[in-house]
């Protein structure tokens, strides 16, 4: 007979290293609190964080303990949840005011309800006798607690969640999608997780299953909640990394071409160490490899490529397997680099300038773009392509019959 796991156990190792990826993450990103675009999750973040440790028994203790109140500890839980819940939902409507124009009252709402709910959370636990607080049940006084707990979860979950199913759909970042999906699951997860601690607090001996149920509710919301705020808050490093990794892989064809056309050379290329160590300005320095390519592939063309150099291009295109476009757009690129590298003097021809690449290089198609020159780099190197610029006739005589 197989043993049986002890879920709860494996609940807390779990929940311990998601942890740790919260707080690196929180460290990581501290950066963060500059931009006004990325300080919701971080806020999240920082919730998610300072409730792991005041949720800990021996936390809650030393908090009853320094200040000498019953169940000050369960207080202080209660008001980083309700600071958590507050935090999402203004997460929310930051990402929604993205796109769409967002009422005063709304951007003010997570706020203004989270200070509020915190008002009447102290008030209540005021009010309550020790006894009757955060009990099983809600008795006396504290029955008010648990309309307005109840009420304010479900505004601040049901908010939340509308708002990151509707733009989760239509993330175009992958990490992004995967990010405001999870949080869309995580705050869903929030209101059975509420329906059954209304059922509990109002229900006498209810049935266990409905323990364990809010239990995996809560505990779903956490997760999904945690690892959609953690992506959310790496995206940015991630992508700039990506872009990073891209002008490495095209660094050896802008060389290229550079060293061709030093005419059009504003800043000497730096070296390689300092290329490798540049992490600054990601997107920026991709988008700006990707036009100093294509700059001196222009350049190459208007000066030095004829219209016989290209129907000479195309027919040793035709002769052989892949693609032709790509094939004959680099024969005629490296003959004129050639040409340009051994100082031979422009003309100006006028040639037609269907050979050039096709132009890909948009936000949404950069991966496309960057992968297309870097397979134009490899035509570039084949030794079909430098024969052809090996054995093409003289330029006098190739732009002779133009």
């Amino acid at each position: 007979m197989r043993p049986v796991l002890d879920a709860p156990d494996l609940v807390e190792k779990a929940r311990g290293v998601l942890l740790l990826v919260v707080w690196a993450v929180l460290i990581l990103r501290i950066p963060a609190l500059w931009q006004p675009r990325r300080r919701p999750v971080w806020c999240v973040l920082v919730a998610l964080a300072l409730g792991s440790l005041v949720i800990q028994a021996t936390v809650g203790q030393w908090i009853d303990g320094t200040t000498g109140i019953a169940k000050a500890g369960e207080l202080a839980v209660a008001l980083v949840a309700l600071t958590d819940f507050a935090a999402v939902w203004w997460f929310a409507i930051r990402l929604h005011t993205a796109g769409y124009s967002v009422p005063a009252w709304l951007r003010r709402a997570p706020w203004v309800s989270g200070a509020t709910m915190a008002a009447l959370a102290l008030f209540f636990f005021a009010v309550t006798p020790a006894a009757e607080r955060f009990g099983e049940q809600a008795r006396g006084g504290w029955t008010g607690y648990m309309i307005a707990w109840i009420a304010y979860g479900l505004v601040t979950a049901v908010g939340a969640g509308a708002l990151f199913w509707k733009h989760g759909l239509t993330m175009r970042s992958p990490v992004l999608r995967v990010s405001v999906l999870a949080l869309a699951l995580g705050t869903s997860a929030e209101v059975p997780y509420l329906v059954v601690r209304t059922i509990r607090w109002i229900t006498p001996d209810s049935a266990p299953e409905l323990a364990v149920t809010g239990f995996w509710c809560s505990f779903a919301r956490f997760v999904l909640v945690a690892l959609g705020c953690s992506l959310a808050a790496l995206e940015p490093p991630m992508k700039a990394l990506l872009h990073w990794h891209r002008r490495q892989r095209l660094r050896g064809l802008w060389l290229l071409l550079r060293e061709a056309t030093p005419e059009l050379v504003v800043v000497p290329p730096p070296s390689r160490g300092a290329d490798l160590l540049d992490l600054s300005h990601a997107w920026e320095q991709l988008h700006q490899r990707v036009i100093d390519i294509r700059d001196s592939i222009t350049y190459l063309h208007d000066g030095w490529a004829s219209p016989r150099l290209l129907e000479e291009a195309r027919r040793c295109a035709a002769r052989g397997p892949g693609s032709r476009r790509l094939t004959a757009t680099a024969c005629w690129i490296e003959a004129t680099r050639r040409e340009a590298r051994a100082g031979v003097p422009k003309r100006h021809l006028g040639a037609d300038k269907g050979l050039l690449p096709q132009v890909l290089a948009d936000d949404s198609t950069m991966c496309r773009e960057v992968a297309h020159l870097l397979r134009l780099h490899r035509a570039l190197r084949s030794r079909r392509v430098r024969d052809f610029a090996d054995d093409v006739r003289p330029y006098a005589s190739l732009s002779a019959g133009r």
